[in-house]
């Protein structure tokens, strides 16, 4: 009995650490590498001045930067729902690896609600037709109102243009909340 037990303790204790680190795997992603790279042009989509008159090239890399970071948020959205189904806790409101996994990154959906926005109305603007991204901001959407519901997130996202004033974000003056 004593053996099943010490088992038992062990297996939970390892699947707990496996499931942070598939959080913590999943932050890093976001953070690092290109999906890094990829967030620096989208700030300069969100915040600078991208428009009609830059080349093709920079409206490519634009593009290309708004789907690293979209499919991103996408395999987070993946793996949250991963988390959520494969607990061992199964029933028990609090999972501390998906709470972990939403404290890490509430901060980055709640300042792409409004990125996203922003980028894809200037991508529009700028190549004359729409971005065609309904597929991707699906995931983007649900693991927006999964924080919202938390109580982590406080905006909101509408494709193609940022609610503006009511927006906490900073590109609209107001301090961010």
């Amino acid at each position: 009995m004593a053996a099943v037990t010490i088992a038992l303790v062990a297996y939970r204790s390892e699947h707990q650490r496996a499931r942070f680190e598939s959080a913590r795997a999943l932050h890093h992603d976001l953070t690092t590498g290109e999906v890094a790279s990829a967030r620096e042009i989208m700030g300069s989509l969100h915040y600078g001045g991208f428009g009609s008159d830059d080349s093709a090239h920079e409206q490519a890399s634009a593009l290309t930067a708004y789907f690293t970071v979209l499919w991103c948020f996408e395999r987070i959205a993946a793996g949250r729902t991963a988390l959520v189904g494969g607990s061992i806790y199964t029933g028990h409101s609090r999972d501390e690896a998906v709470a972990y996994l939403d404290s890490l990154v509430a901060w980055h959906v709640a300042e792409y609600a409004c990125g996203f926005a922003t980028a894809r109305r200037k991508l529009a603007e700028s190549a004359g037709a729409e971005v065609s991204d309904s597929a991707s901001t699906a995931a983007f959407k649900r693991l927006l109102i999964v924080l919202q519901d938390r109580g982590l997130v406080d905006r909101s996202y509408r494709a193609g243009r940022c609610p503006g004033a009511e927006c906490p974000c900073a590109c609209h003056g107001a301090p961010p909340s």
